[in-house]
């Protein structure tokens, strides 16, 4: 079994991006992949890196990294699991909300749709994301947004990995439905995801997450999460607020108020641009 050194002669320009809980990601160059990101995790038994690793190279799923390659290496003296996958090119959304940049109408619109069609398609798979949240979104130079991260991912026709006397299930506080961090397995499904992308899309027009502002702490986010109501914001062009009124439908505290799915969103979204005026939103 190569060592990460011995392994890392295929490639040039590595050098380390993230250390993280679960793995270190890396980013290099390949001679016949091009541009791409190694990630080693630290657990080789682990079975969500097991399943992230699986879905990848499983499905193929548009508006997610291509992965290249799999398998096991010798990392500082133990043996751990690596994926190589396509880089892609682009600013990660944490940045350019950081950044001050808050989108217009044209621009929400756009992210929306290609995110609910990215729902859709895992829709088919049976698989919900649970972690969509703006540092696991690219976009990409020409307007694509991709999705990163099947850390968390839930496949609904395998068994759960999450126990199901947990108190709580995986989720980042905030972005989380409140389903999902109660662990309410039954309800878990892609409207989890749903409310997820309505929480970002809110923050790429507000320049805020509804939950996380003026919360004292973690479980304070999972209260307000839970018990308050995003305010209305008005963004030019949605004159009649057909906008707001899908994102807050997408935010429901419970997943029988939001829409039953990614194509019946897809549908309001188009029921609702037919009241936008984008010049007045440029």
């Amino acid at each position: 079994m190569d060592t990460f050194e011995e392994f890392c002669r295929e490639f040039s320009n590595v050098e380390l991006l993230a250390r993280g809980g679960q793995k270190n990601v890396f980013k290099a160059t390949h001679p016949e992949y091009g541009d791409v990101v190694i990630k080693l995790f630290f657990r080789l038994d682990d079975p969500r890196s097991v399943r992230e690793i699986e879905i990848g190279r499983q499905y193929k799923i548009d508006a997610v990294p291509i992965i290249f390659d799999a398998g096991q290496i010798n990392y500082e003296g133990s043996t751990t699991l690596y994926l190589v996958e396509q880089r892609v090119s682009g600013r990660a959304l944490r940045d350019i909300i950081s950044s001050g940049h808050k989108f217009t109408l044209s621009e929400a619109t756009d992210f929306l749709e290609q995110s609910l069609h990215f729902v859709q398609q895992l829709e088919s798979l049976s698989i919900v994301h649970r972690d969509i949240k703006p540092e696991n979104i690219i976009l990409a130079p020409n307007g694509k947004v991709f999705f990163l991260d099947f850390g968390i991912a839930r496949v609904l026709s395998m068994p759960s990995l999450t126990q199901t006397e947990a108190f709580m299930g995986p989720h980042t506080p905030g972005y989380a439905a409140p389903e999902q961090f109660n662990n309410v397995k039954k309800q878990i499904d892609s409207r989890a995801d749903i409310f997820s992308v309505g929480v970002v899309t809110y923050e790429c027009i507000t320049g805020v997450n509804p939950f996380r502002t003026e919360a004292n702490n973690v479980l304070d986010i999972l209260r307000r999460t839970e018990t308050i109501t995003p305010v209305s914001y008005q963004i030019a062009g949605d004159s009649q607020k057909h906008f707001m009124a899908l994102l807050s439908s997408m935010m429901g505290k419970y997943p029988s108020r939001r829409p039953k799915n990614a194509t019946q969103a897809l549908d309001w979204l188009n029921a609702a641009k037919a009241t936008f005026d984008l010049k007045e939103g440029e």
